[in-house]
Formats: structure tokens, C-alpha cells, sequence
């Protein structure tokens, strides 16, 4: 059974500064909100704009810091079809599951080539440092067993 497996690494520090930023902004719009309160704000309504935006955007930062995309994954490609390895367990998509599969090659002269895989609910996309030719050979891997009405071209 032919197959390949890639790791993709994501570093710790990046998820934690994703999460302090976050809370800065929550810290940010709580403070403001605060002033807002005790009647400091001279604009109540542009001020409660933007607490709701900015508490809002902390928020948001704070929970992406813990999607399944921010750990590290291996991604299986084998005849059955694409397998991913994450902190939350395993997640596999049959070849009729995948819509398409893309490759992006920013220019020629980069050291890094993108491949995006296409599912009914997910878009995955998967980075290679200085690894061409594995792209390539996954690419066409997945292109030639996903279904011809909807592959892309």
C-alpha cells in the first residue's frame, strides 16, 4: 500500500501568545468598559463600540488559540484516503469526502510550497519547507484517486 506522511510542527510559544494578546484585549475592553461605568467615557455609545469589538476580537483569539490547527498534525495520504493526526484524535476523510486538492506554488524562487486539501466541512492547508518534491508527489497522489466530476484542474 503506497502512502506518504507529513508532520507539520507548530510551536507552544505561539498558541500562548495568541492567548495573552487575546487577554490583553479582554483586560483592554474590561478597563474601558470600567471607565465607561463609573461615566469617565464623554462618548458612550462609540466607547461601547468599542468594547464590544475589541472584547469581541480577545475573545476570538483566545478560543482559536485552542482550535485543533493550532497543535502540531500528521497528515496520512494513503490509499484510503487522508488521515490526520491531531491533539484531539484522529480524523479521516474518504477520497468522496475530499472536493479537490490544490497546490500553490508562491514563485519559483520560494522555499516553501502549499497544499490545500479541500473537505465537505474543512479546508486544510498544509505548508512544506524546502520540500518540493514531496508536494509534487503528494498532489498528484491525491489528484489521481479523488473523483473525476470533482476534480480540479
Amino acid at each position: 500500500m503506497k502512502g506518504y506522511k507529513y508532520t507539520v510542527n507548530k510551536r507552544r510559544a505561539n498558541r500562548l501568545a495568541y492567548r495573552f494578546l487575546g487577554f490583553m484585549f479582554l483586560l483592554v475592553a474590561t478597563l474601558q468598559a470600567f471607565t465607561m461605568i463609573h461615566g469617565y467615557a464623554k462618548h458612550l455609545v462609540l466607547t461601547a463600540l468599542f468594547v464590544t469589538f475589541v472584547g469581541a476580537y480577545g475573545i476570538y483569539l483566545v478560543v482559536m488559540s485552542f482550535r485543533k490547527q493550532a497543535f502540531s498534525a500528521t497528515y496520512i495520504f494513503d490509499d484510503t484516503g487522508f488521515t490526520i493526526e491531531h491533539k484531539y484524535g484522529t480524523t479521516h476523510y474518504d477520497f468522496d469526502q475530499i472536493k479537490h486538492v490544490t497546490m500553490v506554488i508562491p514563485d519559483e524562487n520560494m522555499i516553501f510550497y502549499i497544499l490545500n486539501v479541500f473537505t465537505e466541512k474543512e479546508r486544510y492547508t498544509i505548508s512544506f519547507m524546502m520540500q518540493k518534491e514531496l508536494c509534487e508527489n503528494i498532489y498528484e497522489f491525491m489528484h489521481a484517486r479523488l473523483p473525476k466530476k470533482d476534480t480540479e484542474d
